[in-house]
């Protein structure tokens, strides 16, 4: 199989489409100035980063802790049986989220241009 002029045309046209898409992409870290705690889909509490604090938060079936220390949140203690919630760890970067399902809440960072939630699943 021989390459042709018009596969060679296609080729390029791809790879420089690769290259646009690419270079449009958001890589940057940007830090994040507001954690919001929302429960249900509904938002409970909006504070800021730069104040440490631990937050208490009931979901359906217990109590949450959120804490908030050096410009970062984590979920702290939570009444899920998996832990995810914990070990997903700090989170500082705007559009970050960790999310205790099973007690819906969900902790996100928001920074000073919130881009929001692409998906959420049920």
């Amino acid at each position: 199989m021989q390459i042709t002029r018009a596969d060679k045309i296609l080729i390029a046209c791809l790879f420089a489409l690769n290259i646009v898409l690419f270079a449009r992409m958001d890589f940057s870290q940007r830090k994040g100035s507001w954690v919001v705690i929302e429960v249900d889909h509904k938002e409970v509490e909006r504070l800021s980063l730069t104040e440490n604090r631990i937050v208490h938060v009931n979901g359906p079936i217990g109590e949450t802790e959120v804490e908030i220390k050096d410009g970062k949140a984590r979920v702290l203690k939570s009444p899920c049986s998996r832990k995810l919630c914990i070990k997903s760890g700090y989170i500082q970067y705007a559009d970050r989220f960790a999310a205790c399902l099973p007690n819906r809440v969900i902790v996100r960072v928001l920074g000073s241009t919130d881009r929001g939630i692409d998906a959420v699943l049920s």
